[in-house]
């Protein structure tokens, strides 16, 4: 059972799959006008990140699909769908300045998940593919 569970990526393919239903929401939500838009953020500014992002849900829901069926294209996918959260994130601390305690706190919380799921594609990618 332990050999099962150790093979496959589990924490990265968990965490894009909440992450990618989570951003859904959260797109639709705005485009509805149901997102109550934090004080921190300007407006514009805010509005302009939905559109990578409905880019990304796909590239989400896709990574943790091909990593839970140990696809060798999943690897590739995972590291992108990485790439992308560092990129929300790091675009959502910008715009809030750094202030707001909930905004912070969270995003922290997420960008912390994140680096672990990458640490975790890593090395398994590197002992996939690293063997000689």
């Amino acid at each position: 059972m332990r050999e099962i569970f150790m093979k496959k990526p589990w924490i990265a393919i968990v965490w894009f799959g909440i992450w990618g239903i989570f951003q859904a929401y959260a797109v639709c939500a705005v485009l509805c006008g149901n997102w109550e838009k934090p004080e921190a953020f300007p407006e514009q500014a805010y509005k302009a990140l939905i559109y990578p992002d409905m880019v990304f849900i796909p590239l989400y829901f896709t990574s943790s699909v091909l990593l839970l069926y140990q696809h060798y294209l999943g690897y590739t996918f995972g590291l992108m769908s990485c790439g992308a959260v560092v990129y929300v994130m790091i675009y959502l601390l910008s715009l809030s300045d750094l202030k707001g305690e909930a905004n912070l706190v969270f995003d922290s919380i997420f960008l912390i998940v994140n680096i672990i799921a990458m640490v975790q594609i890593t090395v398994k990618l590197k002992s996939v593919y690293g063997k000689k």
